[in-house]
């Protein structure tokens, strides 16, 4: 197994941190629950101890930043987010190696949209019932709607096909997703080009020469 030291990859949340667990194991053979840090909120990275401890810095242990893109709408968004990360490693004198989810590309979004590409192509014409139903109820013109995000559109993926799971497992969100069920997933780098920008990334970044 490759060496990665005191290096840490640095997420937003659980549902990441439990995604990157599973990659880590699944392709890298890496069973370390430690390596993956939750951050409990972008805003808190900053106030990240590990990112000023003394001893990563005289090592110079590796951060590796995996955050969402999010939207610009909410002040996200690839140039928004990347201005926000720099401010922050500057501050701390420290050095980011920066992945934006989904795509580490000028989409805009978040962890499930890349969930979305790994759930069980034999599912994608939900899609486009899916798009129908916004579309109609965008159509309503009725006012205060709260349209169903990208976690509500996985969660009813998962759970209208939850019969075809070969085990039983928790879907109510990303937390609890297994994704070691073949049946409902299909994560594999050589049919999925984002998991395995993800994986190169991990890979290229993550341990020491």
């Amino acid at each position: 197994m490759k060496e990665y030291g005191l290096n840490k990859i640095f997420v937003e949340g659980n549902s990441d941190k439990l995604f990157l667990d599973f990659l880590l194991k699944s392709f890298f053979g890496i069973d370390d629950k430690g390596l993956v840090v939750d951050v409990k909120g972008k805003d808190k990275l900053i106030d990240q101890p590990l990112l000023t401890d003394a001893r990563r810095k005289d090592e110079g242990a590796k951060n590796l930043i995996v955050f969402d893109t999010d939207s610009a709408k909410i002040n996200g968004g690839r140039i928004n987010r990347l201005k926000e990360l720099d401010n922050i490693q500057k501050g701390l004198e420290t050095k980011f190696e920066i992945y934006l989810l989904p795509f580490n590309d000028e989409n805009e979004g978040i962890l499930e949209n890349l969930l979305d590409s790994c759930i069980n192509s034999n599912f994608n014409f939900f899609d486009l019932c899916w798009d129908g139903m916004i579309d109609c109820i965008k159509k309503s013109n009725k006012e205060n709607l709260n349209i169903p995000a990208q976690k509500a559109f996985i969660y009813s993926k998962i759970d209208l096909f939850k019969n075809q799971r070969s085990i039983k497992w928790d879907y109510k969100g990303a937390t609890t997703y297994n994704y070691a069920d073949s049946a409902i997933w299909e994560i594999d780098p050589n049919k999925n080009n984002e998991i395995k920008k993800l994986l190169d990334f991990i890979n290229d970044n993550l341990f020491n020469d």
